[in-house]
């Protein structure tokens, strides 16, 4: 077990490394390129926006009949966590036409001192179509998108007892139809503020997502930001694994983008 804890807190710290290497790596190419950033832009795009966020995680509720309110910080989440990915979003689109689609992936150990081990596993999927409805024809960019989809949310428990042979796994999973926007202003020609929401309910009673990000434009493909982004969902399973089961993430975040 005592290995185990170090190989995670290697991939973890790896997975930080290898953010800060590809941020390096732009900034050294950024300084070679020879097309400005402001290069207009070609009809079909793809970009793919990978992100780190040293988050809080905030949990409570009833899950497969046990009440539990719990709070895990960045220190938590690394002892505990096998693998998370995080803020991976990729994107493309053509004219004012777009689609977008992010996920998340988490699985924790989260042993609770009664010889008992218990693995929770979270996985969700934000797909997102939009229309860009205004584009600023100034000198510095500006623009506003409108945008509907779906996030789909599923969440498994798994109880080992050692002591006694006991295995125990439940899951359950909702989607919620999604409608949101988001929009970017230009204080000059590279850098700028972005802004992103979205709320929904119908698997859940309620979810909502909001970001909020400085970002600076090496290149016309490569770019930087930071920001903080917040994200609820409140759900009640039918089934009873869930019951009154609210959740929180939030926290800075560091990304980078790469445009095609």
């Amino acid at each position: 077990m005592k290995t185990k804890k170090v190989m995670q807190k290697l991939l973890q710290k790896f997975l930080v490394v290898t953010v800060i290497i590809v941020s390096l790596c732009g900034f050294a190419f950024a300084e070679q390129a020879d097309e400005p950033a402001a290069q207009a832009e070609k009809d079909w795009y793809v970009a793919l926006r990978l992100g780190f966020q040293p988050y809080t995680m905030e949990m409570s509720g009833e899950v497969g009949g046990r009440h539990f309110d719990a709070q895990a910080d960045l220190a938590d989440i690394m002892d505990n966590t096998d693998t998370t990915l995080l803020g991976g979003e990729m994107e493309f689109g053509k004219g004012k036409l777009f689609m977008t689609l992010s996920g998340f992936y988490q699985k924790s150990e989260v042993p609770d001192g009664r010889f008992e081990d218990s693995t929770f596993t979270e996985t969700s999927f934000n797909p997102m179509i939009g229309y860009r409805v205004y584009q600023g024809d100034g000198p510095t960019p500006v623009s506003v998108d409108l945008m509907a989809g779906a996030y789909y949310v599923k969440i498994s428990r798994e109880v080992y007892i050692d002591k006694v042979k006991f295995r125990d796994k439940k899951d359950t999973d909702f989607t919620d139809a999604m409608v949101g926007a988001r929009a970017y202003y230009g204080f000059t020609k590279q850098f700028g503020a972005s802004f992103f929401g979205e709320v929904g309910a119908g698997g859940s009673e309620l979810q909502y997502v909001v970001s909020a990000n400085l970002v600076y434009n090496f290149t016309n493909w490569f770019a930087m930001s930071v920001g903080y982004k917040y994200w609820y969902f409140k759900y009640d399973d039918d089934e009873k694994l869930m019951r009154d089961f609210e959740q929180q993430i939030y926290g800075p975040t560091l990304g980078v983008q790469f445009k095609f």
